[in-house]
């Protein structure tokens, strides 16, 4: 094959197109179609960035200092699993993080190449088949939570777009906002309707803590008004039976799965050895070990489908030790310093919007994921990847400035 016909292939091979493809693939494959497809989608792109990193004009040297930080707690954390506890590693939750690292990645390299100028209008446009996919599949194809199997998967993936729909509500033209004002109500809907606790929890404290402390001048009066004047009619009408069944919580707060998921869980933390206090007992491990602690209980046929802890600390304390709790949570708070920093330290108002809005869905994802799923879950893993990459990208904007 002759040197012009390797120069084309090189160059088909190198198009950001394949990346950008990879991306939509996945956030499409899993938050609007929730079929295994996500995986293909997710190795492509792992792909080409090893192609772009050994045929193209990036080098590890070129790799922005957050990536390289984040890189290093990911392979820290898998380092630790694999030495210390290598039998007890569930090699399945080590793809994930992988994966979620692509992701990062995918969206690092998409920044930096000139097809970043078309990412609010394609960005805007996944968003909103997103939506209305799920909105269809509820309302014509008669799925109660759309194409997810749990009303909390549902309710999570409404959280996670509510902040960006509200973005683009406030900064589209006219004829489109009425549009993105109608993705509003059809997306917050399921939150409401099937009384996802944990969904409106994290939607009520993200909208009152960045309302309150990043939103400036009479926006911030205006939104704290807004988020009133909402739980007033939510108890007036009693929309959904949402109240009655927030009010039930209260009264059987004592008996709710997760305060006993969480007792046999600091049980199982006291069985710790000296060792595994320092280093955990391995990433998956609680899915073969809280299963034996929960035996006991009446309630066991309903505990053993959900072997985690349902809160990251525990998890990560028996899974990591200490050393990985300090790695996963001093990782996390420096994620939330920087969003603070940008939001404080950004002159334009639309991209401080983008940031308190990226800032919402990020502690949307953490107060969620923390309650419902395992820190290793796909459902807290891809998110993350987004949400992670993409304030990487606005903390390299605002560092180089206008």
């Amino acid at each position: 094959m002759d040197r012009a016909k390797l120069d084309g292939i090189r160059h088909i091979l190198l198009h950001p197109f394949w990346i950008i493809l990879s991306l939509v693939g996945i956030f499409f494959f899993f938050f609007v179609l929730n079929r295994g497809g996500v995986i293909v989608f997710l190795w492509s792109g792992g792909v080409f960035l090893l192609v772009h990193l050994v045929f193209g004009d990036d080098s590890i040297k070129a790799i922005p200092l957050y990536h390289r930080l984040l890189l290093g707690i990911c392979l820290s954390l898998v380092l630790l699993s694999l030495v210390f506890s290598y039998e007890q590693t569930d090699t399945h939750r080590l793809f994930r993080i992988a994966q979620m690292l692509v992701i990062v990645f995918c969206i690092g390299f998409i920044s930096r190449t000139e097809t970043a100028r078309h990412a609010y209008s394609l960005v805007g446009t996944v968003l909103t088949v997103s939506i209305l996919w799920q909105f269809i599949a509820r309302g014509l194809f008669k799925l109660p939570y759309g194409t997810w199997s749990n009303p909390h998967y549902l309710a999570n993936f409404a959280i996670l777009t509510l902040p960006l729909v509200f973005y683009y509500f406030m900064t589209v033209s006219k004829p489109y906002k009425f549009l993105f004002l109608l993705l509003f109500v059809l997306d917050i809907d399921p939150v409401f309707k099937y009384a996802s606790r944990p969904a409106f929890l994290a939607l009520f404290v993200t909208t009152v803590f960045v309302t309150t402390f990043f939103t400036r001048s009479r926006y911030r009066w205006f939104g704290l008004l807004a988020i009133c004047v909402g739980l007033l009619l939510l108890g007036i009408t009693n929309y959904a039976g949402f109240f009655d069944k927030l009010k039930e919580l209260i009264a059987t707060i004592s008996n709710e799965e997760r305060v006993h998921i969480w007792k046999y869980s600091l049980e199982m933390l006291q069985d710790n050895s000296p060792a595994a206090w320092l280093v955990g007992n391995g990433i998956g491990s609680s899915a073969e070990m809280l299963p034996k602690y929960m035996i006991p209980d009446p309630s066991y046929q309903v505990y053993q489908a959900f072997p985690f802890q349902h809160n990251f600390l525990l998890q990560i304390l028996f899974e990591n030790g200490m050393i990985g709790t300090v790695l996963v949570f001093g990782g996390l708070a420096l994620l939330l310093v920087l969003f603070i920093k940008l939001s404080r330290s950004t002159v334009g108002a639309s991209l401080r919007l983008l940031i308190n809005c990226m800032l919402a869905v990020f502690l949307n994802c953490l107060i969620f994921t923390s309650l419902t799923t395992g820190f290793y879950a796909k459902y807290t893993l891809y998110p993350m990847g987004f949400i992670i990459g993409t304030l990487f990208v606005l903390a390299e904007e605002v560092r180089n400035g206008p």
